[in-house]
This record gives C-alpha cells, sequence and structure tokens, in this order.
C-alpha cells in the first residue's frame, strides 16, 4: 500500500458501520443532513486513522449518479469508473485506458467503479477502504431497510438536507427537465406516489416479510430485479433516488431512465420531444408489467401493475343497424339516421338498445377509465365568454353507471364497472382531433379530495360472490394541464400535484420540473386536471398486510 493510504478496517466493523449507515438515524437527529455519513462513521471507528490524502481532493458536489453510465471518451457503458473529483465518466482502470489517462493529465486519482462501488487511487491502482467513502458508496446503491420504509408514510416526516444546506421532503423534491420531459416527469411523479407500486421497487420486487428475515440475519438485503429488464432496473434506480433521505442535492435527473425510455420503445419516447402524458403512462404501465411477467407471452400473469391498477367492466355494444330503403317498397322509408327504424332510437332521438337483437356483452380489464367532458358551447353571449364551464365529477363519471348510452363509430355501447382496482386512474379526454383540427375542452371538473363515493357505478356483486368491497375513494395524485388561451397545446404546461400522508398534517404540493410549491388543497379542482389516481380507503395497508405482491420474472423474449 503507498504511504499515506489508510489501513483498512476489519470487515466485521464496517459491516457494522455500514447497517448504522443505512438505519434512519437517531430520535435527536432534527436534520438527516448529508454530512451524518462522516459523523456517524467516525464515531464508530476508532483507534489511530490515517486517511488517504487523495481522498481530500474529492468533490461531492460535483457527483451526479443520475445521469448514464457511458464513458465520456470512448462511449462505452462497459467497467465504467467515475471519477470522484471532477464527476465524469471513464472506461477501466488499466494502463491506456481513459481512466489511467485522465488520472494522469487532470491528476484526478480517486475513481470508484459503478458496478461494485469499489475505490480506486489511480494510477497507482490500490483500492481505498475508508467509511468517509460510505456516503458515496450509498448514492450509487440506495437501499431502503423495512424500518426506513415503515416511516415513509409518517405524518412527521423529519426533513432532509442536502450539500448545499436546503432541506427538503424525500418523494417532493424537482425532477431536471432535461428536454422536452415535461409531462413525462409528471407521470414518474405521480406513479411514484403510489404507496404499493413505490414500496415494491424500493424493496427490489422482494416481499416485505422476505426482508425482514434477512435483516434479521444481518445479510445483504436481496433484489429480485438483477436478471429483470433493464427498463424495470432503471425504474427501481429512479424511485430510490427520487425517496433518498440523504441525496447530495434536493433534485433528481430522469436521464438515465429516459434514455432506456427511448430505447425500449423505439424511439417513439424520447426527452428531446414533447409527450401526451396519459400515452406514456399506458406504454410505461403496460411495457413494466409485460417485463415484470417475463414477456408479452406471460401478460396475463399477476405484477405489482396489475394488483395496483387493474379493474374490469361490463361493455354491452350492439351495431347500429343501417336501413337503406331497398328493404321497403316504399323508398320514402329511408332512414338515414340508421336507428329510428332499426328500433335504436327512443322518442327523444336517444340512442338505445334494440332488445329484440342481439346485444353483445363483454368483460374488459383496464388500467384506467376515460371519462368525456361535455363539450363547450359553441356560442356565447357577451356576459358568458369569459366563464370557464364546469361540471361535476358525477356527470362525467356515468359514463359508467351501466345506464348512460353511448354512440360512436356505427356502435352503441353501454358500460358497468364489475370490479374497482385499489388505485383508479382516471383520463379526462381534453383533446379530440378529426381530420381537420385538433380542439381542446378547458371544462373544469369540479371534485372531492376525499371521500368520493363511486357505489353507484359498480355493479354490485350477488349474495353468493361474498360482500361488496368498500367503493370510497380519496385523490391519491393529480397532473393538470395549461396552455396559451384560445390555443390547443401551444407553450404546454404539465404539473404533479401530490401529497404527503399522515392524516391531519397531510400537505399538498405541486411540481412543474424543478419548481415545487406547496399548494391550498380546496383550489386543486380549478386546473385542467388531465390523469387523476384515486386511492381506495385503505388499500395501502391492505396491501402492506397481504404482502403477495408477486416476484418479477426474468423475461425469456429477446
Amino acid at each position: 500500500m503507498a504511504d499515506g493510504a489508510r489501513p483498512a478496517s476489519p470487515p466485521a466493523k464496517r459491516a457494522r458501520v455500514a447497517d448504522e449507515l443505512t438505519a434512519t438515524g437517531t430520535e435527536d437527529d432534527e436534520l438527516l443532513d448529508a454530512e451524518y455519513w462522516t459523523r456517524r462513521a467516525d464515531a464508530q471507528i476508532s483507534g489511530p486513522v490515517r486517511r488517504d490524502l487523495y481522498l481530500e481532493t474529492i468533490n461531492r458536489s460535483l457527483l451526479d449518479f443520475d445521469f448514464e453510465k457511458v464513458c465520456s471518451v470512448s462511449l462505452s457503458n462497459v467497467n465504467i469508473y467515475a471519477c470522484l473529483v471532477c464527476g465524469r465518466y471513464f472506461q477501466g482502470r488499466g494502463k491506456r485506458t481513459p481512466a489511467y489517462f485522465h488520472a494522469i493529465n487532470d491528476e484526478h486519482r480517486v475513481f470508484m467503479n459503478m458496478n461494485t462501488a469499489q475505490v480506486y487511487v489511480l494510477p497507482d491502482n490500490y483500492a481505498v477502504d475508508d467509511a468517509s467513502l460510505g456516503d458515496i458508496q450509498y448514492q450509487l446503491r440506495l437501499t431502503y431497510p423495512e424500518r426506513q420504509m415503515a416511516a415513509l408514510d409518517a405524518g412527521d416526516v423529519p426533513r432532509s438536507r442536502d450539500l448545499s444546506g436546503a432541506t427538503y421532503l424525500p418523494g417532493f423534491v424537482g425532477i431536471n427537465n432535461i428536454g422536452q420531459c415535461n409531462a413525462m416527469n409528471a407521470v414518474l411523479l405521480v406513479l411514484l406516489h403510489v404507496p404499493p407500486l413505490r414500496n415494491y421497487f424500493l424493496r427490489g420486487g422482494v416481499p416485505a416479510s422476505q426482508r425482514r428475515a434477512t435483516e434479521s440475519r444481518g445479510e445483504a438485503l436481496p433484489d429480485a430485479f438483477g436478471h429483470s429488464t433493464e427498463l424495470v432496473r432503471r425504474f427501481s434506480a429512479f424511485s430510490r433516488r427520487l425517496w433518498n433521505p440523504r441525496a447530495f442535492r434536493s433534485h433528481v435527473s430522469p436521464h438515465e431512465l429516459l434514455q432506456e425510455v427511448a430505447n425500449a420503445s423505439q424511439g417513439r419516447y424520447r426527452h428531446t420531444e414533447p409527450v401526451d402524458p396519459v400515452d406514456f403512462l399506458s406504454w410505461l404501465l403496460n411495457h413494466l408489467h409485460f417485463d415484470l411477467a417475463g414477456g408479452s407471452a406471460s401478460r396475463k400473469r399477476r405484477t405489482v401493475i396489475t394488483e395496483c391498477f387493474q379493474g374490469a367492466l361490463r361493455l354491452e355494444s350492439q351495431k347500429v343497424i343501417v336501413r337503406t330503403g331497398l328493404e321497403d317498397e316504399n323508398i320514402d322509408k329511408l332512414d338515414h339516421d340508421g336507428r329510428l327504424g332499426s328500433g335504436q332510437q327512443d322518442e327523444h332521438g336517444r340512442a338505445q338498445f334494440n332488445i329484440h337483437r342481439a346485444i353483445k356483452v363483454d368483460e374488459v380489464p383496464f388500467l384506467f377509465l376515460t371519462v368525456d367532458l361535455p363539450p363547450l358551447p359553441v356560442f356565447q353571449d357577451v356576459v358568458a365568454e369569459n366563464i370557464i364551464p364546469q361540471v361535476p365529477i358525477s356527470h362525467v363519471l356515468a359514463k359508467y353507471d351501466g345506464v348512460t348510452i353511448q354512440e360512436a363509430l356505427g356502435t352503441i355501447r353501454r358500460y358497468h364497472i364489475m370490479r374497482l382496482p385499489p388505485y383508479l386512474v382516471v383520463h379526462y379526454k381534453r383533446f379530440t382531433k378529426n381530420q381537420f383540427v385538433e380542439e381542446r375542452n378547458t371544462t373544469i371538473v369540479n371534485f372531492p379530495t376525499v371521500g368520493l363515493d363511486l357505489r353507484d357505478y359498480v355493479e354490485a356483486p350477488a349474495a353468493a360472490d361474498g360482500p361488496s368491497i368498500c367503493a370510497t375513494y380519496n385523490l391519491l395524485a393529480n397532473i393538470t394541464h395549461e396552455a396559451t388561451a384560445g390555443t390547443v397545446r401551444d407553450n404546454s404546461v404539465w404539473r404533479a400535484q401530490v401529497h404527503t400522508r399522515g392524516g391531519e398534517h397531510e400537505r399538498w404540493f405541486q411540481a412543474q420540473d424543478l419548481l415545487l410549491e406547496e399548494v391550498n388543497k380546496q383550489m386543486l379542482f380549478l386546473g385542467e386536471s388531465y390523469v387523476q389516481i384515486w386511492e381506495r380507503v385503505g388499500a395501502a395497508d391492505e396491501m402492506e398486510r397481504a404482502d403477495a405482491l408477486p416476484l418479477p420474472r426474468v423475461r425469456r423474449e429477446t
């Protein structure tokens, strides 16, 4: 070992210190600041300490592990090391490698392997084992012990402090907009505030009971995503960074995840191009489900996605019978509408089923419900021209009451929800497009934040099927849209609204990329709500107690 290098600590003591470092902190810790690591390490390891002189050159403020681990010289992602002095990535550590030359040319000596988190000094090429590096190594391998998981949704979650001294709440941080990913940022934030989904990815896909047993034996926490797809692994890594209580900076970047999104979607969703949140949400949920189930061939298997969001509805449909007039001797009976003469229209001109003809009945699974907004008035008087129409949420949800008739594309339909999911995703259809123009509906939807009763939209089970489950929902998250007045998507801005948990201590926050501000929950309905996630009362506790979310499967497809 070179002169000045610190001798390695005993393995047992290092393991004990590592366990201390992953704890949530003592009761008298007012702030979970980033310097916690150094304080705890210095307090735990006794005896004479000789620190490696090169460790003093580390600049934590330049370290950012949110970006894709690619060599800045060779553009390779194999055997990557991070320079802990300037934060750049380089390949290899042997002679004639980019990292080796960087150490000589720039005199930056400390590098960390991005797979093993082992730290080396180059060009001497010796390993460094120092407790003061624990905070950096933790940022690469974020772990969440069960006692820390249990505190995520507590009403009195302690604040954290980053390197700059700014305080923040884990999970309520800004997300960097690295191009045109405003809509994708909003989707990622609201998804990772769904407790069972968040916990599943924070735990690495391993049930809580198994993790507790592993912790009791003093073993390393398992991660079931090692053999899953790159999208699953990066989504899990992003969720851990979003909820990191000891982050170096109070915001995160989705760059590494969105790079894989662009790759998995074959360029359909790029961070350099704006996307529609519903399109991206639908793709992401389905793709995560396929990957966790083991591929599209296994798509019917249960995953955390289906357990959280999948419901079922009954769809009754009947084709509109078009009369040409040739069926009758008198051609004056020609029915251009196609409904009156076929018994598919009532006396008020509204579509109805002809009960004497076949009605097709299907049970259709869904991950989210799309509701239609009433059309905007074509003409407005002088007084009403600046008034934005409003509609109660019960009016738009009537589409699924099993009574209301819908007609589109020559088909009459009626919907009735058969099974509600623990987390109901609702999409308000604000954009309509025909072959000539796209239009935007700015109607405001009035909704409560708690106590939304959906019993009127759910088919009551028969007595033999058991008692009906709770149909009362609270608002969990909301995505709103804003654009230049009089336009459809000019200067579109998507905002995510999420809240802390803990009853009386509940606080709502609104995030637009890096901008995060607290908002009054009584004013949430004033925005153009586009996507909402509703949580069934008690759903989080029920799923946590059940501890039965399926493990991810290895994807067999190439």
